[in-house]
């Protein structure tokens, strides 16, 4: 196979749900997707100090046996190492009447328009049709770029909100979706 052939062949991607041994690189993709993701929007004392609680000990315990009812935290690999995860559930709070939300989704930089993502959010929406949860929300910063990938997937602005890091406020949207059919439907 020729140099060439070989930038084209694509690895695959598998997404899974998360298990107990995950927790050190789901503590890795979230660090680095804070600091890659953030950085720009978010002043650096915030960053450090919010990417340093991304530990593999919450991770542990998150994964453990001991979840919130109705939880599941999803990855994302390629070539045996995790580039993305997605944590959700049923929803913290009222946004726009849906009953299920995502956490957490955070894809390394370098795996991102790849796929991983939107395979993601599709393995959440799964799990909430399973449980009996037809709608979710999630909600991103609104400075954030990457924010426009929900909108392509189909999600729509239902709420807003201000967030303070540390001492800093910072705007957030919440994109809902309150049809799964599309995401849980086809690849």
């Amino acid at each position: 196979m020729s140099s060439g052939d070989r930038a084209r062949v694509r690895t695959t991607l598998i997404v899974r749900e998360a298990a107990l041994r995950d927790a050190a690189s789901i503590a890795h993709v979230q660090r680095e997707s804070w600091r890659t993701t953030y950085a720009g929007i978010l002043p650096p004392a915030v960053l450090t100090q919010h990417a340093g609680r991304k530990t593999e000990a919450v991770w542990r315990r998150r994964l453990g046996p001991v979840r919130a009812a109705g939880a599941a935290t999803f990855i994302a690999e390629r070539d045996g190492s995790v580039v993305g995860f997605a944590s959700c559930g049923e929803a913290r709070q009222g946004v726009a009447r849906l009953d299920a939300e995502i956490y957490a989704l955070y894809v390394l930089q370098s795996q991102q328009q790849r796929g991983a993502g939107r395979a993601l959010v599709r393995a959440c929406a799964r799990h909430f049709v399973r449980n009996g949860l037809f709608g979710f929300y999630l909600w991103v910063l609104k400075a954030n770029r990457a924010r426009m990938f929900y909108e392509a997937i189909g999600g729509e602005v239902v709420g807003e909100r201000t967030e303070q890091l540390g001492r800093h406020d910072f705007a957030e949207v919440a994109y809902g979706w309150h049809d799964l059919t599309e995401l849980v439907g086809g690849e």
